[in-house]
């Protein structure tokens, strides 16, 4: 999950959850369109080291808890350090790759090294600023295949979801007997953007998940919030960034009127749903509501924001909240296991939703 310094992490997969103002000013997508500095350019191992350091410091001035993977943090520095020490110069994307490879040995979601490149193409789907040319698929569509509703959701990134989409799409599947929620390729977006769906399926006034920052670990008791925030108020998740910059500990509810969908649900995911993806498989896995089919999730649960480097055009993703689900289950890194595993759903199979359709149809007969 991810801010707008929360980022969605849909490549690394994630999502967006909680920012300052001036951290969203600070990254920009004008901070990697402005850098006039290339790959090719050579540095010196002594530019190279100073470089290092601001990442590694900003890993540890923002990380949601200084100790986690302390120790392999500060050694993992050492290393790459030595190696720097090796020649005197380097080109720039020499030095960010082995930086980049470094950072993943730490096995932490939402910690990436962005480049000016890599920063343009995640902050144009961050800020919605496509290129000229492109059009985003909708995150939601709907179809029917015999008395079973498919309820297709790419994406939980607010405003390519939105409540009253959602709730359109599901209107089309009024007269499904079972419903079957397809969530392959959903790399994550906004927490509050699953809760649109997930009090569907768990009903009223359920634990949903946890989260908190580096602040929120002084606090004994979560700030409570039921439900989600209406559209007119979300545009761009700003409700759900407001609330994240006034609570550090966040305890999130489905609503005390929501009303439980009756009908038979599963859900289908992969290797790619990540993020709130995740998180949304977990929350049903915890509360047994409904059969999960595929195969095991990414396991990128924790929020990350991103932060400006020394270099015009660099940003450093770093994870800044913990998430948990219901049952204070860690899913980062781990994932969420399905009930009934579809070795189809492996490498994206065009067969995987043929074979789920009828896992469904067994189950159900």
């Amino acid at each position: 999950m991810f801010n707008k310094s929360q980022l969605d992490h849909q490549s690394s997969q994630g999502s967006i959850s909680k920012v300052t103002q001036a951290q969203k000013q600070d990254v920009s997508l004008d901070w990697f369109t402005s850098s006039t500095l290339k790959g090719t350019n050579t540095i010196s191992s002594s530019e190279a080291k100073l470089f290092i350091r601001d990442v590694y410091q900003t890993l540890e001035s923002n990380i949601f808890d200084p100790k986690f993977k302390k120790d392999e943090r500060e050694q993992h520095l050492r290393e790459i350090l030595a190696k720097v020490e090796t020649k005197p110069n380097w080109s720039r994307s020499e030095l960010t790759t082995h930086i980049s490879n470094q950072l993943k040995k730490l096995s932490v979601s939402h910690l990436r090294l962005l480049d000016p490149v890599e920063g343009q193409k995640l902050f144009r789907m961050i800020e919605q600023k496509p290129l000229s040319n492109a059009r985003p698929d909708p995150a939601v569509s709907a179809e029917m295949r015999g008395k079973i509703g498919i309820l297709r959701v790419k994406s939980f990134i607010i405003p390519l979801i939105t409540k009253a989409e959602l709730d359109r799409r599901k209107a089309q599947l009024s007269q499904a007997k079972i419903i079957l929620i397809d969530l392959r390729g959903n790399g994550g977006g906004y927490g509050s953007s699953i809760s649109y769906l997930v009090e569907d399926i768990v009903g009223s006034n359920k634990l949903l998940w946890r989260d908190r920052t580096r602040e929120g670990l002084q606090k004994k008791e979560p700030y409570i919030f039921r439900g989600y925030f209406d559209d007119a108020i979300n545009g761009k998740a700003k409700a759900e960034i407001e609330l994240g910059k006034e609570h550090s500990y966040i305890e999130w509810r489905t609503r005390l009127e929501a009303q439980k969908d009756s009908r038979p649900h599963f859900i289908l995911v992969d290797g790619q749903c990540g993020s709130s993806c995740d998180l949304f498989t977990g929350i049903i896995k915890d509360y047994r509501a409904a059969k999960i089919l595929g195969t095991r999730t990414m396991g990128a649960l924790f929020g990350g924001d991103a932060f400006r480097l020394r270099w015009q055009g660099f940003a450093l993703i770093v994870p800044t909240v913990q998430v948990v689900s219901p049952k204070g289950n860690t899913i980062e890194g781990v994932g969420v296991q399905p009930d009934i595993e579809i070795p189809e759903c492996a490498n994206s199979s065009s067969q995987c939703l043929e074979k789920a359709i009828k896992v469904v149809v067994s189950t159900n007969s």
